[in-house]
C-alpha cells in the first residue's frame, strides 16, 4: 500500500505533531495519552503516526486547460500566489484525532503525513516532500522570483534544454525528477501541477491543477470556491493581471493560512500593480484604496460578458457573496464554524477534547446543513 511504501522508504514510521488549542482546562503541558511513550511526540501537540491520517483528508481540487502551453504556464504562475489565499478562504480542518487543534487547515499536515524522505534527505537543502508547495514559477520572465533553494537533476535539465525546452520550465521537470522516478507526474503532489497532454489524446491540452483548498461542508460552498477560481483564471487573462510575488513570500503565506482564524486576523503578502505589501484578506478579496479587489474584478468581468444569461449571473453573484463575506468576516470559514460549534456545545469541558457526543452532534448538524442546501437548490 502507499502508506506502507512511505514508511519503508523513509525508514521510520510517520510522525506528525499538530499544536493543540489551549483552552482554560487543557492540561499544561498537554501529552497525547495514546502516544505518551513515543519519543517522537511533543508537549502541547496532537500526534499522528500514520500516512492515512493525511491521506484521509478530503480536499477540493480543480483543473483548468489552457489554449496553449504558453497560456497554461501563464495561468500556473499567476495561480501560484493564490494558493495560500484560497487555502485560507477554504479552511475547514480544526479537529484532529478527537482534539481541537490550534490550526485551521490540512495542507501542512498532509505534506508531513505523506513525507517519504529519509532522515538524511530531510537535512538536504531544497529536497522537499513529494507533497509540498510548488517551489518555482515556470515562465523565464518570472525566474527572478524563484528565491528559495530547490534540488534539481542537471542531466534532465541539460537534455530538455537541448531539445528546445525553455530553461525555467526545464528546471521544473529537473526538480520533479529528484524523487524516485516511478511515475513522476502522478507521485509528486505540489500545490499546483502542470499536466501535459496525454500522448494518445489529441483533444486534451496542457492543464493546470489547482490543489490547495480544503473540502467544504456543502455543495454550494464547494461550487462557490471552484467557480471563483475558474473566473479568476479568466480575469487574469482578460485584464493581464500580474499577481506574482517571491516564492519565499508565497511559502510564508501558506504557513499563515493555517493559523487559527487567519482570514480575519492575519495579513498576507499580495501584489497589486507594481507593489507588494502585507494586507488583510478583506483587502485582497474586496479591495482597498490601491487595489479594486478580486471579487470586484470578477464582477466587472461578468458585467462585460454579453453572452451570459441572467440565471447564470444570479448564481455567480451568490457564489461571489459567499467569498466576499468570508473575507470580511461576516460569514465564518468552515474551520471557524466548527470551532465555535465545539466551544459552545453544552458538554464541552474547555479541555480541547471532542467527545463522542460532540462529534455526533457536529456531524448531524453538518448533515442537516447539507440537506437544507440541497432543498434550496432544487426549488
Amino acid at each position: 500500500s502507499l502508506s506502507t511504501n512511505i514508511s519503508e522508504r523513509r525508514q521510520s514510521k510517520v510522525s506528525v505533531n499538530i499544536p493543540i488549542f489551549k483552552d482554560s482546562r487543557t492540561p499544561s503541558p498537554f501529552r497525547d495519552e495514546l502516544f505518551k511513550d513515543d519519543p517522537d511526540i511533543k508537549d502541547d501537540h496532537i500526534h499522528l503516526d500514520s500516512s492515512l491520517a493525511g491521506l484521509g483528508c478530503s480536499c477540493l481540487q480543480v483543473t483548468f486547460q489552457g489554449e496553449s502551453i504558453k497560456e497554461a504556464i501563464h495561468l500556473y504562475d499567476q495561480l501560484l500566489p493564490l494558493c495560500p489565499i484560497m487555502l485560507c478562504l477554504s479552511a475547514a480542518c480544526p479537529i484532529w484525532r478527537g482534539y481541537l487543534s490550534d490550526i485551521d487547515c490540512r495542507w501542512n499536515i498532509l505534506c508531513e503525513a505523506i513525507d517519504a524522505r529519509t532522515a538524511e534527505e530531510k537535512k538536504q537543502t531544497g529536497f522537499p516532500s513529494r507533497y509540498a508547495l510548488a517551489p518555482l514559477y515556470l515562465a523565464d520572465k518570472n525566474k527572478h522570483l524563484n528565491d528559495i533553494d530547490y534540488s534539481i537533476d542537471e542531466y534532465i535539465i541539460t537534455n530538455l534544454i537541448d531539445q528546445g525546452m525553455p530553461e525555467t520550465l526545464s528546471r521544473h521537470y529537473g526538480h520533479l525528477f529528484i524523487h524516485d522516478p516511478l511515475n513522476i507526474n502522478s507521485h509528486v503532489w505540489n500545490s499546483l501541477r502542470l499536466k501535459p497532454p496525454p500522448l494518445n489524446d489529441t483533444l486534451t491540452g496542457w492543464r493546470v491543477e489547482f490543489r490547495p483548498m480544503d473540502i467544504q461542508i456543502s455543495d454550494f460552498e464547494n461550487a462557490a470556491l471552484v467557480v471563483f477560481v475558474a473566473l479568476l483564471t479568466r480575469v487574469i487573462i482578460a485584464y493581464d493581471l500580474d499577481l506574482t510575488i517571491p516564492i519565499s513570500q508565497v511559502d510564508e503565506n501558506m504557513d499563515i493560512a493555517h493559523y487559527r482564524d487567519s482570514v480575519r486576523r492575519e495579513k498576507f503578502y499580495f501584489r497589486y500593480g507594481t507593489y507588494t505589501s502585507q494586507i488583510f484578506m478583506n483587502e485582497i478579496i474586496n479591495g482597498n484604496k490601491d487595489f479594486p479587489g478580486l471579487v470586484p474584478l470578477v464582477r466587472k468581468y461578468i458585467h462585460e460578458r454579453e453572452d451570459m444569461d441572467e440565471n447564470t449571473r444570479h448564481t455567480i453573484e451568490q457564489y461571489l457573496l459567499l467569498i466576499s463575506k468570508r473575507a470580511d468576516g461576516t460569514l465564518l470559514t468552515n474551520a471557524s464554524w466548527i470551532r465555535e460549534f465545539v466551544l459552545s456545545h453544552s458538554s464541552y469541558k474547555q479541555d480541547s477534547v471532542i467527545s463522542e457526543e460532540i462529534q455526533y452532534d457536529l456531524i448531524w448538524k453538518m448533515v442537516q446543513i447539507t440537506n437544507e442546501h440541497k432543498k434550496l437548490s432544487t426549488n
